[in-house]
């Protein structure tokens, strides 16, 4: 693999943000403050320890040097590698198999060989009625009969290129298991797990790829 020394790669429309401004994406970026990883390029390349975020609701990379900030496209690069350990690695959703329309980064909750348990946080735009009742994810309030921002964290599992939408621990969502789904069902009832608690997921998933 060929190693650079900084950049990330050719791209078009690149813009920069002073510390400051981009220090104020902190509740919209993963992790919230920057950070050292090494970027993994779709051709293979390395770039080393450079400090980094990136903006789920913007969809960028915010990558920061000599007090500056420039905002790269993330198409370009296959995977960000935080040198912390306790920082998730990211992962392009293209690397993943079919994307479904998302853009940019899954967060890696845990994995082994092709298979990934992933989170995808997003911030997205919702028209709410004079009747509708707001779900707890809302972050930003508005008056009746304007948009408001909804935080949304998905939660899938990859498999061979595979990729299966988590939208909870019920028969229906397990039965695109197939044969196995009766086994999920058990499992989960047996071990009490909860969705939504990332430690729970793990244990679904790890169970998952025994069988």
């Amino acid at each position: 693999m060929k190693v650079l020394s900084y950049g990330v790669g050719n791209q078009t429309d690149q813009n920069e943000l002073s510390i400051e401004e981009a220090n104020q994406r902190g509740d919209q970026c993963i992790p919230a403050h920057f950070a050292n990883a090494n970027l993994i390029l779709s051709n293979n390349a390395i770039i080393e320890k450079v400090s980094v975020k990136y903006d789920y609701k913007e969809k960028v990379l915010l990558v920061q040097k000599n007090n500056k900030v420039t905002i790269g496209a993330p198409n370009i690069v296959k995977s960000v590698q935080f040198l912390n350990p306790e920082l998730d690695q990211l992962i392009n959703v293209g690397q993943l198999g079919r994307s479904y329309g998302r853009q940019g980064f899954y967060t890696v909750l845990a994995n082994t060989g092709d298979n990934y348990l992933v989170s995808y946080q997003s911030i997205e735009e919702k028209n709410q009625s004079k009747n509708e009742v707001m779900p707890s994810t809302e972050i930003f309030g508005a008056p009746k009969d304007e948009p408001v921002m909804i935080q949304r964290e998905d939660f899938l599992i990859s498999e061979n290129q595979k990729l299966y939408v988590l939208e909870n621990f019920k028969s229906k969502a397990l039965s695109q298991f197939g044969d196995r789904a009766d086994l999920l069902k058990s499992y989960v009832k047996q071990e009490k797990l909860k969705f939504k608690n990332v430690d729970d997921l793990k244990k679904f998933a790890q169970y998952l790829w025994t069988l």
